[in-house]
């Protein structure tokens, strides 16, 4: 996940974001499940570019903390005038949901930013990495109760081999030096698993009622007025920030910003809040490679291990799925077109 999310880290056709038929309550389109699973996956290199991104934009003199703010304001201003044209019905947010999309919004934009920035400053990345990434847990638990999802034997083999994967690809740096536990910082670091696990479960929900272009326009919207008040808007207006880093701020807010968060919703419609954040668990190996191509990092054998984990247990999540389903003849839950 972006937009004050971890550092470490379109065509126009019918039925795909900021289309007209976007706007209303379901795609008219159904996507395969394997395309659905590419559009997650997508969406996870989409956020993981973020990382690169936004060390650049410190590197060229940014702060933090506008980098977070910044690049919020810039995917709202690409999303609100983008929907307004190709789907205006996505502007438009019922009163009685106004409240839970603010609660939305905080929850998942702007404290999570801040709980996240603290717990690596706190902690250290390594335990930062491990606390976030144990959010697909959390959706898969909870799923089965809030959604009714299934807890299957592919879920349960791909969830300890993609968590594993992932502390070894964004933490093997620090594991030498042994983890840190600050009490502060394992709660913070709890809470951006927690954030995370609900902008899948609390996100899906949604989704029953608003096109994704909606739910992602006011989450990012929403969450701005959050980010100014605990960023402090004097210091932030305080330091100049060059042409350089304004660009790097712009990609942000376009890639992980607005894409990766348009194209998971999209996903979203079409497979499991379970299996989507298994296979978002490709993030960090994601982060890694982009980092190594743009930035020069060097990839330790134990990252390399962890990337070989992770894409083991993405791979066993969709095989056992295609498994069961050849293996019966009665199907598990058919696809249903939802009327708008």
């Amino acid at each position: 996940m972006t937009g004050g999310q971890p550092i470490e880290k379109h065509r126009f056709m019918k039925g795909s974001p900021i289309s007209p038929s976007a706007g209303t309550r379901a795609s008219a389109v159904n996507i395969s499940k394997n395309i659905a699973y590419g559009l997650m996956a997508l969406a996870a290199i989409m956020w993981a570019s973020s990382g690169t991104f936004t060390v650049l934009a410190i590197d060229s003199g940014a702060e933090v903390m506008q980098v977070t703010l910044f690049a919020s304001v810039v995917t709202t201003l690409i999303l609100l005038p983008a929907i307004g044209v190709f789907d205006p019905k996505s502007l438009r947010l019922r009163r009685k949901d106004f409240l839970p999309m603010l609660g939305f919004s905080l929850i998942t934009g702007t404290f999570f930013a801040v709980a996240w920035y603290m717990c690596v400053d706190l902690t250290g990345v390594a335990t930062a990495v491990v606390l976030l990434y144990a959010y697909p847990s959390m959706v898969t638990i909870a799923s089965v109760f809030l959604l009714g999802e299934k807890l299957t034997r592919g879920k349960a083999l791909a969830l300890p081999l993609t968590f594993a994967g992932c502390v070894l690809v964004a933490g093997a740096a620090d594991l030498e030096e042994g983890f840190s536990f600050d009490l502060l910082g394992i709660g913070l670091g709890v809470y951006t698993a927690i954030a995370a696990a609900v902008y899948y479960i609390w996100g899906k929900k949604f989704l029953d009622r608003y096109s994704a272009n909606t739910v992602i326009l006011y989450m990012t919207a929403l969450s701005i007025p959050g980010i100014v008040l605990i960023a402090n808007p004097m210091t932030i207006l305080d330091n100049h920030i060059s042409y350089e880093a304004w660009a790097y701020i712009f990609a942000i807010g376009l890639f992980p910003g607005t894409i990766g968060f348009v194209v998971s919703m999209v996903a979203l419609r079409h497979i499991e809040a379970s299996r989507a954040s298994i296979v978002a668990s490709i993030e960090p190996v994601a982060a890694v490679v982009i980092a190594a191509l743009v930035l020069s990092d060097v990839i330790t054998l134990l990252q390399g291990i962890g990337v070989g984990l992770v894409f083991v247990g993405v791979l066993l999540l969709r095989w056992t799925r295609r498994s069961s389903q050849e293996g019966t003849r009665i199907p598990a839950a058919p696809e249903v077109e939802r009327k708008g």
